[in-house]
């Protein structure tokens, strides 16, 4: 069949602010951008959404259904999609089974998640398993070997700023932004912390540890928990912190670079391809904290030409690698592909 146009589905079950979201949301802004009819299925209605109803683009093609599979099997049997994008685990199995009943064809992405309680576990593997039903893309060749998959690694990428770049003035936060997880780091974000008392730190978001976090938290550090939108707080951080134990290619790193933010991370995961060491922020020996507090006091004491150059160092590098226009013709590929008969891509 012909692929110039397609009519996607972007499945998912959510219903707060995250990484998978706003992949999503960038996602169904750039395929449309390039032609294509997209609607954003969530497999339960929670209430309001704080992504998907957050802007009248997103509305207008978000349809919310009851958490049944009968719901979802009728929605895609008899509607005109072509293909069904799924993300997420719930997501993944329940598509891949329904789009083979419903004669669909279905691409799955493969976010980074965290191991997480039982039922979590359950749902990863049931994930792996049933990943042979559709054409896999990773965000991370990390994510693609740990999950033995056949699958294109295509990383996650963000819809410019409207307005052209500028350095963003100085801010005075070191930030946290993610999920409050034993994978994440925020216990080592903490410990750093205390070390530079100085100096004020954020975080920014909710998860199984925040009990044990609000009660290690040090004075200088303020707990701002889950916010459903970052945009009103990038302008007040200057460095953002990615102290992650497990990662992928995190996507708020991504966010924060195309906003002037320089960023430091543990070299973990996928995320050297968007973070340049001493261009566009610091990559730091896993797990040296001492290397990290001395990173985070060379980033508080940037001159204003030091930081601007790394701002827009960081800025060009993802317009250029991680935009919707270097990336949404990688998955326009997969599509493709997917449409043509390959259950796989090599």
């Amino acid at each position: 069949m012909a692929t110039d146009t397609l009519n996607i589905a972007l499945l998912l079950d959510s219903r707060d602010y995250g990484g998978i979201e706003t992949h999503v949301a960038n996602l169904a802004k750039g395929l449309t951008e390039s032609g294509h009819q997209v609607q954003i299925i969530l497999l339960n209605d929670y209430g309001e959404h704080p992504v998907f109803e957050s802007e009248h683009f997103l509305r207008t093609r978000l349809i919310k259904l009851d958490g049944s599979i009968t719901t979802l099997f009728k929605q895609l049997k008899h509607s005109n999609i072509n293909l069904i994008h799924t993300h997420g685990y719930k997501a993944g199995i329940i598509g891949r089974v329904l789009g083979k009943l419903t004669k669909k064809t279905v691409v799955s992405t493969f976010h980074a998640g965290e191991k997480g309680n039982i039922k979590i576990r359950l749902y990863r593997w049931l994930d792996r398993i049933t990943a042979s039903l559709s054409t896999s893309i990773c965000v991370s060749e990390q994510i693609k070997q740990s999950a033995n998959l056949t699958a294109e690694v295509i990383e996650n990428f963000v819809v410019l700023p409207a307005k052209l770049f500028k350095a963003a003035p100085k801010a005075s936060q070191v930030a946290f932004v993610g999920r409050v997880s034993y994978e994440k780091g925020p216990d080592v974000f903490l410990r750093i912390a205390k070390q530079l008392p100085q100096y004020d730190f954020s975080i920014y978001g909710d998860g199984p540890m925040l009990n044990e976090i609000t009660e290690s938290a040090s004075s200088n550090v303020d707990l701002v928990g889950h916010v459903t939108s970052m945009n009103p707080h990038w302008p007040k951080i200057n460095l953002l912190c990615i102290t992650s134990r497990e990662e992928g290619l995190p996507l708020v790193a991504i966010e924060a670079l195309v906003r002037g933010i320089p960023v430091i991370s543990f070299d973990i995961g996928g995320i050297s391809s968007v973070v340049i060491n001493n261009h566009s922020g610091w990559l730091i020996e896993p797990f040296d904290e001492s290397a990290f507090v001395k990173s985070i006091e060379i980033g508080q004491t940037l001159n204003d030409e030091q930081r601007n150059r790394m701002s827009s160092f960081g800025y060009w590098h993802i317009k250029n690698n991680f935009s919707c226009n270097a990336i949404i013709p990688q998955i326009f590929s997969v599509y493709r592909k997917a449409l043509l008969g390959g259950s796989h891509v090599k």
